[in-house]
């Protein structure tokens, strides 16, 4: 590449006076930039779907490599994550019939025993008022009507806590399991897409590196693509031309068997000068330095990487 630029700058240098008065003529080229297109991932490349040359369009299927491991990864996380939503389902859940029916009846068992207690309380109150007991029997038997109330509180909490289902915490930690694993699946989703690259824009395949059966790297480029926003003129013009220059400004160009005056416009001005070797630079030379100049153009098909032009500058 750095042979051509010499090559055209050397051009250019020769051409400076051939020009008329009121036309510069400059040397230059098609140049063209390519989309080096990869997979971040690496595998067999199981389908190869463009040739170059081949015209495509935006979000086109250019490859695809082998799907696997990671579609089995995606199997995996997709059955781990139906079972935590089942557990969660679960912990949410009341607590299986047999099991609210046993606390139900330990309420009522103890409910029974409670009023017995009563009656036997109101008597042994009664008794100790006319002194035909001693207090320590009083005390036992609220003693014993005070241990069974606490057991019945005890009772109903527990079947609260029955219907109600597993605690808040343990719920919690299930729904924060559920998010960790749902985000590894969509994870191993995004990767398993990586495997399938689409034309990031509307262009031309510029060639192809991999043939469908070889394995491809890891961010290894299977085809390039050559879009009508990375092809432009490149051409060198002396000092003295750059004041006439600017982004924008509309120049022409024409070729060898191509129709004359297409339009360009003035996309890049190269901030610092080049010069062929041996030249240096010094006032003797100053008139021989020149700088790169890139325009753009619309017609993105007629003309192709490489091929000379003839700037036009009036």
């Amino acid at each position: 590449m750095k042979i051509k630029h010499y090559a055209i700058i050397v051009l250019t240098l020769l051409l400076l006076s051939c020009g008329h008065s009121g036309e510069r003529r400059y040397q230059g080229y098609v140049e063209g930039d390519n989309i080096y297109l990869a997979s971040p991932n690496s595998g067999i490349l199981q389908q190869l779907l463009v040739k170059r040359g081949q015209a495509v369009t935006k979000g086109q299927r250019l490859f695809q490599l082998d799907p696997e491991p990671q579609a089995q990864v995606i199997k995996q996380y997709a059955s781990d994550l139906e079972q935590a939503k089942s557990l969660l389902k679960d912990l949410k859940n009341p607590r299986r019939a047999p099991e609210v029916e046993a606390i139900e009846a330990q309420i009522e068992q103890v409910n029974a025993q409670i009023k017995l207690t009563e009656i036997r309380v109101k008597r042994y109150q009664s008794l100790y008022q006319k002194n035909a007991i001693e207090k320590d029997r009083l005390d036992e038997i609220l003693a014993t009507y005070d241990q069974q109330k606490k057991l019945r509180d005890q009772y109903v909490a527990n079947l609260t806590l029955a219907k109600m289902g597993s605690r808040s915490d343990q719920i919690k930690a299930q729904e924060a399991q559920i998010q960790a694993i749902a985000a590894k699946l969509n994870e191993a989703k995004w990767q398993l897409a990586q495997k399938t690259v689409h034309a990031p824009a509307a262009g031309v395949i510029f060639d192809t590196y991999y043939r469908p059966g070889e394995f491809v790297g890891a961010q290894q480029a299977v085809v390039s693509l050559l879009t009508p926003e990375n092809v432009h003129i490149e051409f060198y013009v002396p000092v003295e031309e750059l004041a006439r220059l600017s982004i924008g400004k509309k120049i022409h160009f024409t070729c060898s068997g191509c129709q004359p005056d297409n339009p360009a416009l003035i996309s890049y001005i190269a901030p610092e000068a080049e010069y062929a070797p041996p030249l240096i630079y010094s006032r003797e030379n100053y008139d021989k330095l020149v700088f790169r100049v890139q325009a753009r153009f619309d017609n993105f098909h007629a003309f192709k990487p490489g091929q000379p032009v003839t700037v036009l500058l009036r």
